[in-house]
């Protein structure tokens, strides 16, 4: 193969990479970790320039643990030196020349905001790199560095364990489900329902889905697994609303009752409306039905005491309204009878 000239069309500025991260560092990293370490390189040059983790994620479109992710894989590598204050904020990012811990060089200008904190419990790069192997098995596809970092993100921010982010990926695909916003809803709902464990997810959904198919055969739906228009409303009213199974069964028999057919768009009403009467279980839905036949009774009655109210103060009918006269009748026969 021939090889090539490497020139340039104009001086448009420089900045200085050294050697050693192009020959020891740079082969062997993420390529948006290098891309995060160039731009602190940049961002030298510029004296007044502030940095904060929050703005170089807003740069690269990345979460701000995705870029705390970077800053330690540097530190780790002796490239970086990270500085925090009393309260572990992150306060001063300084580069190194590559020898373990020299003397600070320069020292990159930071924010301090309170809640820049980077967690200490990260992945390393052999674990993060093996956790993604094994999504990208699941979902058939190689992940985006948006997605790369999604998936870190359940790590960092969720605590959860690789393992559990792996039943997680299976649990979704399994269900049919490869879309990364799906995944992460579902992640952020098992971390709100205090998910830790990859027993306690298999526990939760086993439950789940137990559910799913009793309101499925509430509203007279067998032989099939419910859809994904279903599961949503179904997860709403249960996981969103904190209703019970009980109360939603409900709701799909009153739906029956009222249009002879399945219709979870008329139970979300159903139940909404029980949401706002603050509606949480079947005593206080046989409450809220006593007061409303109450309410009821009470207004036919008012009703029916109008009604004959008005009859007793009619006008009387115009066929009536005459004056009636007094007439003799046997003097008038006899007066027929002379004639």
């Amino acid at each position: 193969m021939s090889g090539f000239i490497l020139c340039k069309d104009k001086d448009c500025g420089h900045t200085l990479v050294p050697d050693f991260f192009l020959d020891n560092y740079m082969p062997d990293a993420d390529g948006e970790y290098v891309k995060i370490y160039l731009y602190l390189l940049r961002c030298l040059k510029s004296e007044t320039q502030e940095l904060s983790v929050s703005l170089i994620a807003d740069k690269f479109d990345h979460t701000e643990n995705y870029i705390c992710r970077a800053l330690r894989y540097w530190e780790k590598m002796k490239l970086l030196k990270l500085e925090y204050d009393s309260s572990e904020n992150l306060t001063g990012v300084y580069m190194l020349d590559g020898t373990p811990l020299s003397a600070p060089q320069a020292k990159v200008p930071e924010k301090k905001p309170s809640s820049e904190r980077i967690p200490a419990d990260l992945l390393s790069p052999q674990e993060a790199q093996q956790l993604l192997f094994i999504c990208e098995q699941y979902l058939g596809k190689t992940l985006s560095s948006r997605e790369v970092a999604q998936i870190l993100d359940f790590h960092d921010s969720l605590g959860f364990s690789p393992e559990l982010i792996e039943y997680l990926i299976e649990y979704c695909v399994s269900g049919g489900h490869k879309s990364i916003h799906y995944i992460e809803g579902t992640a952020r709902g098992w971390h709100e329902n205090g998910i830790r464990t990859v027993s306690q997810a298999r526990q939760q959904t086993a439950t789940y889905n137990r559910a799913y198919f009793k309101i499925l055969k509430a509203f007279g739906i067998s032989n099939r697994n419910p859809v994904d228009v279903e599961i949503v409303f179904m997860d709403k009213w249960m996981k969103s609303c904190g209703f019970s199974l009980e109360l939603i069964t409900e709701a799909c028999s009153r739906t029956m009752a009222a249009i002879h057919q399945p219709s979870f768009e008329y139970a979300d009403k159903i139940l909404s409306e029980w949401k706002k009467q603050n509606v949480v279980s079947l005593s206080d839905l046989k409450t809220m039905d006593r007061n409303r036949q109450a309410a009821a009774q009470t207004a036919r009655e008012t009703r029916e005491k109008e009604n004959a109210s008005s009859r007793r103060t009619a006008p009387q009918n115009r066929f009536h309204n005459f004056q009636e006269r007094d007439y003799d009748f046997e003097s008038l026969q006899k007066q027929l009878i002379n004639q």
